[in-house]
């Protein structure tokens, strides 16, 4: 007779926690359910992990569940092991893991409201309350409020403790309610047959490739491959492998970086295996993500697309994992739960005895050695080089937009030919500047430089989104704001209109195109021939099936190498190789890289083409500095609204580090490059061990202790 169950709450702390379970519910409780259980006032959504007969030791009165939602497990067993595995491997809680990996609407949480009483009511009316007391009441005047809208409307510290008091002098009444996210109903129709196009363009390297695949889901065990070669010969093998995967009656998880991929590989897969493949991204209604996990469940899908979400996908009998574009930088969850998506669904694959091959044309350095050093690379060419593309060497001294580019630009609008410009950087100017007294405009929030943006303005903090409108008086000394850092994308559209008056320019970024409806209307505007030059950020670089362009411009790509980061060159070289496919592959077709520093060899390569003597200038750069793949490094930042106890976390940390031995070398503690984001201090100490293996292990050990929010990054 089961008795207790381990449950695992969406809550920042590595641990489970033990409820009785009621007689009622014995029968049906199991691992990977969902059970609703008390915790501090509050009715939280768990996930049953684990199931025992014994009472834990200690004498300790245990709560009991107060209800399971779920008939059979929302999580299979192996998925389950999963998520546990990944959560040790990047020091997040369990809970926390399991509550990403579902749709939203499974986890329902209970909610705090407050209301003032009529005794807080009257004080009010009487101007009895403190000011803190009266700025909570007045919010409260007209009705209930949860404590977030608290939070963002009332100016007063420590909020909850204010709270709390005006609770115990009976002036506010709380309530709690747990929260349901309404459902609209959906067809779960299946879709309706295709007819199927057959595939004959598998030449001698592809069928090498798909046949040394095959091999390896025939042995149903982990096994791993890259698939080196450009996207078009790539999907040809990943097409054949996943034929040959269904056959064998498996299920085929297929990963990729970009949202806006999605719809034109389901139809591809569609047309040529005629299956109807799920979708999971977080893009999805949630209605429809979860009519799609059901489906996931329950069976009826055996292939699933999707972004970094799909790695949660609760498939059953998985036998091949595949993670195209494997160097894109999106694979790297950075909000939230932290964790890097290639490493994960190598967790994955190897949990369940799976396939996994990863696809590139420009991988990861680290992936790449690996690849050649271990055997699994399967080579299937580089992609062709764009014979029309040139460095310009940029002469600041001409502005922004060098007279070799604005002449290139000349003739192309002269013969009506659209433009397509990268500028990656938002806004007008990265920040402005007090010459007389120093005053650097900053957001109140993250402690950083105010972005300038003249088209609406305002000062913007490209972190949290705070803005105030711009002001280009000092309000110190009421001396005059100047440029203070390299300008914007606004800038260079400002000089391209002076320079080419009456041709339509525009901007692709996140804050002139944050909107689908907006990038839509670009899209078909510049399509049609209605915009003359295009200037556009990462954000136009990232969208997949967009029109090309006769002339393609790049200005200055050397911004990145700047960053005190080992993966500086390898993340230039990769952003001019995606910008370059913006080129037509027409006659006379050309591309300019404008740029500061010519002669570095991630901008050179990149404009030939040449992944492989990318490869080997940078793979002699690591040697020497011994970086990864050489050692591990961890990136360890530790976050809190107090600064004192956020370095003093980070001070025990070092010295535990120092403590470790040999082992492990470590280097500050130091404030982060963004020491204040949202609110929150940030403190950063990074670690380097010969394999990441050590380095874990110590991570594993040094942060049991740590109570703070921290993030983990780990490279090697």
């Amino acid at each position: 007779m089961t008795r207790f169950a381990e449950i695992a709450l969406p809550l920042p702390l590595d641990r489970t926690f033990t409820y009785s379970v009621p007689p009622e519910f014995e029968a049906r409780i199991r691992p990977g359910v969902r059970a609703l259980v008390p915790f501090g006032g509050r009715t939280l959504t768990g996930f049953v992990v684990g199931l025992r007969k014994r009472r834990p030791a200690g004498g300790l009165k245990l709560k009991s569940i107060k209800d399971l939602p779920d008939d059979t497990p929302m999580f299979p067993t192996a998925l389950l092991a999963f998520t546990e595995k990944l959560g040790r491997e990047y020091f997040a809680p369990w809970g926390e893991v399991l509550q990403a990996a579902v749709p939203p609407s499974f986890v329902p949480q209970s909610r705090t409201s407050f209301s003032l009483t009529e005794k807080g009511r009257a004080a009010l009316e009487n101007s009895l309350l403190t000011d803190e007391e009266r700025e909570v009441a007045v919010c409260l005047a007209g009705r209930p409020h949860a404590f977030r809208f608290l939070e963002r409307q009332c100016r007063a510290a420590g909020l909850p403790s204010l709270l709390d008091r005006m609770r115990r002098k009976e002036l506010i009444a709380s309530k709690q309610e747990l929260r349901r996210v309404k459902r609209r109903a959906g067809s779960d129709a299946a879709a309706p047959p295709r007819q199927l196009e057959l595939d004959f363009s598998m030449d001698d390297a592809s069928r090498s490739a798909a046949a040394a695949v095959s091999r390896a889901l025939e042995g149903r065990e982990f096994a791993r491959f890259l698939l080196f070669g450009p996207a078009e010969r790539r999907q040809v093998v990943y097409f054949e492998i996943i034929r040959r995967a269904l056959t064998g009656g498996g299920c085929v998880l297929f990963i990729i970086p970009e949202i806006s991929l999605t719809p034109a590989l389901i139809e591809a897969l569609e047309k040529t295996l005629g299956e109807a493949a799920a979708v999971i991204h977080s893009g999805l209604p949630e209605a429809r993500r979860e009519r799609e996990w059901r489906r996931i469940r329950e069976g009826r899908a055996q292939v699933i697309v999707g972004s970094r979400l799909a790695l949660f996908a609760p498939a059953e009998s998985l036998r091949l994992v595949i993670c195209d574009e494997e160097q894109d930088e999106s694979y790297f969850q950075q909000e939230g739960l932290f964790y890097d998506v290639r490493h994960a669904a190598r967790l994955r694959a190897a949990g369940e005895g799976a396939v996994l091959v990863s696809g590139s044309s420009a991988p990861l350095v680290e992936t790449f050695y690996q690849a050649r050093r271990a055997g699994y690379l399967l080579d299937l060419g580089e992609e062709p080089s764009h014979p029309g593309a040139a460095v310009l060497a940029h002469d600041p001294g001409h502005g922004l937009i060098s007279p070799g580019l604005g002449q290139a630009i000349g003739i192309r609008l002269g013969r009506h030919e659209p433009v397509i410009l990268f500028f990656n950087r938002r806004g007008y100017a990265s920040s402005l500047i007090c010459p007389q007294c120093g005053f650097l405009p900053r957001c109140a929030r993250c402690s950083l430089p105010l972005s300038y943006h003249k088209r609406d303005g305002k000062f913007v903090c490209h972190y949290c989104r705070f803005s105030v409108a711009a002001s280009a008086v000092c309000p110190k000394c009421s001396g005059r704001l100047v440029v203070r850092k390299a300008v914007g994308v606004e800038a260079a559209v400002e000089e391209l209109r002076k320079k080419f008056p009456g041709s339509r320019v525009e901007i692709f970024a996140t804050d002139e195109a944050g909107r689908r409806e907006e990038r839509e209307r670009l899209r078909q505007d510049f399509q049609e021939g209605r915009v003359d030059i295009l200037v556009g950020t990462q954000l136009l670089a990232h969208q997949a099936g967009f029109p090309r362009a006769a002339l393609v411009g790049i200005l200055h790509p050397e911004f990145g190498l700047r960053l005190a980061d080992f993966h500086s060159a390898q993340r230039t070289f990769l952003a001019v190789v995606r910008e370059l496919r913006f080129l037509k592959a027409a006659p006379g077709a050309e591309a300019i890289v404008q740029t500061s520093a010519p002669d570095h060899f991630s901008i050179r390569e990149a404009v030939r083409g040449d992944y492989r003597a990318f490869y080997e200038q940078e793979i002699t750069f690591r040697r020497l500095m011994d970086y990864p793949p050489f050692s591990a490094l961890a990136e360890v930042n530790f976050m809190g609204g107090d600064l004192r106890k956020v370095a003093a976390a980070a001070r025990t940390f070092s010295g535990l580090a120092r403590d470790a031995g040999s082992g492990v070398s470590l280097f500050g503690p130091s404030l982060a490059p963004a020491a204040r984001v949202r609110g929150l201090h940030r403190v950063q100490i990074v670690l380097q061990a010969p394999r990441r293996e050590r380095l874990h292990r110590f991570l594993r050990d040094a942060l049991k202790g740590v109570s703070l929010r921290r993030s983990v990054i780990i490279s090697s």
